[in-house]
């Protein structure tokens, strides 16, 4: 029996035509499934992995909305923990990432990894009153400079020094695009060039990258060679039903969108052991009655019940007074 996956839930959930709302959006993009697709696309250090293992790279929670753009705001250190622990009494006129999270890429002897940080956002104005660019590379400065006091320091003591500067990606998925651009990936990054005579060193520049995906329902892709425009088009498609846009995702995209059953049951258990301070008693109660729900046999019950360690040793009669 399969389940829908969080993703397949917002999609069936939500009216096609509310799909790019910005809560929706940022909910959609926010899937790690889907951001391992695009991270691939565009991320450079991600080429040569899978999109299994790009998933494995994404490092603690992919943050919706909570991490400030503006001076000051942002060089906290949920860049290494993944939380934002400031509150403002007013937050009027401050910008805020829509999904901030980061890599930790693995070198080829994996001795040591690479950390990426990157923010995705979404835009679905195609003249929204400035230049996407020109926003996306500020945005990537913003992310170079909060890394001050985080990511690196500029004591005098640091033998590395600016050095321990994370390369940033600042990644912008545009949903209605004008023709002219429609069905195209634009890259923005810093290039080494000699005005005067040349030589042999290589210094680390490359700390800035801004991509901007372009795509929009109103425009054919059936003649692109490219499945990650195929797949958002078809994502944010407003003309699809739920249920065929999910098949479609699914089948022509392999994005992920239902789960088997067996998944669904150890989440329950997972929950089920959070819940170890109440006493374990109260635990199995909770999980037989969240998997009486999907599982009617008491032995298949009870079989699912014992595959977790923190209730492998409870009797068939402790479970069957819950059932």
């Amino acid at each position: 029996m399969e389940q829908l996956t969080t993703l397949g839930k917002t999609i069936t959930a939500t009216d096609p035509c509310k799909l790019k709302l910005d809560g929706n959006v940022k909910k959609i993009l926010a899937y790690k499934p889907l951001l391992a697709r695009i991270f691939k696309e565009v991320i450079e250090e991600c080429k040569n992995f899978s999109y299994e293992e790009i998933e494995k790279c994404i490092e603690g929670d992919v943050i919706i909305s909570k991490i400030y753009v503006d001076n000051g705001l942002s060089n906290n250190t949920e860049l290494i923990g993944g939380q934002n622990t400031e509150n403002y009494e007013n937050e009027e006129g401050l910008i805020k990432y829509d999904i901030r999270t980061y890599l930790k890429i693995p070198h080829l002897d994996r001795s040591e990894s690479i950390k990426i940080l990157i923010d995705v956002e979404a835009q679905n104005e195609d003249n929204p009153g400035y230049d996407i660019p020109l926003r996306g590379l500020f945005y990537c400065c913003r992310m170079i400079s909060s890394q001050l006091g985080v990511e690196f320091t500029t004591d005098h003591d640091d033998p590395v020094k600016y050095g321990n500067i994370k390369k940033v990606y600042s990644i912008w998925i545009c949903t209605e695009t004008a023709r002219k651009r429609a069905n195209s990936i634009e890259r923005y990054e810093i290039k080494k060039d000699f005005l005067l005579g040349c030589n042999s060193d290589n210094p680390r520049y490359d700390i800035i990258n801004t991509t901007i995906i372009n795509i929009s329902e109103n425009h054919d892709v059936s003649s692109i060679d490219n499945n990650t425009v195929k797949l958002l088009t078809t994502l944010f498609d407003e003309t699809l039903d739920a249920k065929n846009k999910i098949s479609e995702l699914q089948n022509k995209y392999g994005l992920p969108l239902t789960k088997e059953l067996e998944m669904e049951v150890t989440e329950m258990c997972t929950y089920a052991t959070s819940m170890e301070n109440k006493g374990i008693e109260k635990g199995l109660r909770a999980l037989v009655n969240s998997l009486k729900v999907y599982i009617k046999d008491f032995d298949s019950l009870y079989e699912a019940i014992i595959k977790n360690e923190d209730y492998a040793n409870v009797s068939k009669e402790q479970v069957r007074k819950y059932y």
